[in-house]
């Protein structure tokens, strides 16, 4: 598939429409704590019953990181299904405004989910070049965007 084929398809995609009040104060401070974080594109946003939202590479190293107070906590946990909060095994969060920053880039050992493993990633390193491409568009057009293990090289 062309590089303008694949452009044509994604532009003719349905836009995705948050599931929270964009006007909500509470919501577009999160937004905003999101939207200053880099990301691994192979990482994950976590937060931490530290109260600490944190963007975290495949391997788990703090890339960013914000301590939430309680009110932007429940904010950015609104926004997943109630499914997915049901799940939750330990759903108790602290005043991240009051865990000492020093914390938020070294957490206590064991506080952050496992690494990605080298399987996941494989898969990721020995994807179509076409999806890869993307990856890449995606990347030049955030630059907040990292791709921290070169699977994309």
């Amino acid at each position: 598939m062309s590089d303008t084929k694949l452009e044509e398809e994604q532009s003719a995609a349905p836009k995705c429409m948050p599931n929270y009040d964009t006007s909500d104060p509470l919501q577009q401070e999160v937004t905003h704590v999101l939207r200053s974080f880099k990301n691994d594109i192979l990482g994950i946003t976590f937060l931490g019953n530290d109260g600490v939202l944190r963007s975290l590479t495949a391997d788990r190293k703090v890339l960013s990181a914000e301590g939430l107070r309680p009110e932007l906590i429940e904010a950015f946990l609104s926004r997943f299904p109630e499914e997915y909060k049901a799940k939750m095994t330990d759903p108790v969060f602290a005043d991240g405004t009051k865990t000492p920053k020093e914390m938020w880039y070294e957490p206590d050992p064991g506080s952050l989910p496992e690494p990605l493993s080298q399987e996941e990633i494989q898969k990721v390193k020995n994807q179509p070049e076409e999806r890869k491409s993307i990856l890449r568009k995606r990347m030049q057009e955030n630059e907040n965007l990292l791709d921290v293990t070169g699977v994309l090289a």
